[in-house]
């Protein structure tokens, strides 16, 4: 099995941390066009996808302080479990899985550079 055949409604969701979550939202609106998902907003989360590009969003996650670099590049698949344990039978050391809120359950791991990735799955609305 390979991380592909896993993939669900979306195939990558990116994480931005931001420091004022409604001014960040906003800008993302209003500069680049995304448009919002209110169906995963939390008080610390904010997700938007592109118009024209399937199965791609950025979430914005509300920090208190932003370190440029400090992104989470994150893989959105149908079956969390299945994916976790076809990335640790690769040698892949990840993390456990934790529910996020809303039903959304993640788990990161790291590539060979340390740079943070992870899967995740999103309940059935």
């Amino acid at each position: 099995m390979t991380l592909k055949n896993t993939f669900g409604e979306y195939s990558f969701v990116t994480k931005l941390d931001v420091t004022n979550l409604e001014a960040s939202a906003e800008w993302y609106k209003s500069k680049l066009g995304l448009v919002p998902e209110e169906k995963y907003d939390t008080p610390n989360w904010r997700q938007f996808s592109f118009p024209d590009i399937p199965r791609f969003a950025i979430g914005l996650n509300l920090s208190d302080s932003v370190e440029p670099g400090n992104t989470v590049s994150t893989f959105v698949v149908n079956d969390i479990v299945t994916a976790r344990q076809s990335l640790t039978e690769k040698g892949v050391s990840v993390g456990p899985i934790t529910d996020v809120g809303h039903g959304v359950q993640l788990s990161t791991f790291k590539d060979i550079d340390g740079n943070l990735l992870g899967i995740r799955q999103n309940p059935q609305f």
